[in-house]
């Protein structure tokens, strides 16, 4: 079994400006994602990026949820 390691200062800078990014400029966080770099902070990123789409695809689940349950007439 692996040992769960804390994430490097450099991930989560990477990953708190990806997310914001995410939710402010999509278009912009989506061309500097396509650079395939390797270093933690670009890892980072595209954990961050991922949590955000996560997040925005819960959000509109829980949505489309409730307004099942709560239809307007």
């Amino acid at each position: 079994m692996e040992e769960e390691q804390d994430p490097s200062p450099e991930y989560i800078k990477g990953f708190n400006q990806m997310y914001n990014l995410k939710k402010e400029m999509p278009e912009v966080a989506q061309q500097i994602l396509s650079a395939k770099a390797e270093n933690d902070r670009f890892k980072g990123m595209v954990g961050g990026a991922r949590q955000y789409e996560l997040e925005r695809i819960r959000e509109v689940s829980q949505k489309g949820r409730d307004q099942n349950r709560n239809p307007e007439r």
